[in-house]
């Protein structure tokens, strides 16, 4: 999904062929401190193993549509192939690395 980098850091980020980034993707911002952590913490994990990693339940359930909203707003990206079988494999962005620095 080429993200246009244009519009990183907006209300509305955008793919290069113009689709928005889907509203219901909001709610999971608020675990970005959580899961940019472990990202970066445990070098290019999948969902299954941020899943695994992730203390409650609430948590292990939002690990999907997190990494969706990630990867949207360019605080993750994929280290695979993109191919459509296998393991995807995330790692931080340089704007990723500058959230996770940011004071809570």
């Amino acid at each position: 999904m080429p993200i246009d980098t244009s519009t990183l850091g907006t209300q509305s980020p955008r793919t290069e062929d113009g689709r928005v980034y889907p509203p219901y993707l909001r709610a999971f911002e608020r675990f970005d401190s959580e899961f940019l952590a472990k990202v970066q913490e445990l070098d290019e994990p999948t969902l299954n193993v941020l899943s695994l990693k992730a203390p409650t339940s609430q948590l292990r359930s939002a690990v999907s549509p997190w990494i969706a909203s990630a990867e949207w707003r360019g605080l993750i990206e994929r280290v695979d192939a993109n191919e459509l079988v296998g393991k995807r494999r995330y790692r931080l962005t340089e704007r990723g690395k500058a959230k996770l620095a940011e004071p809570s």
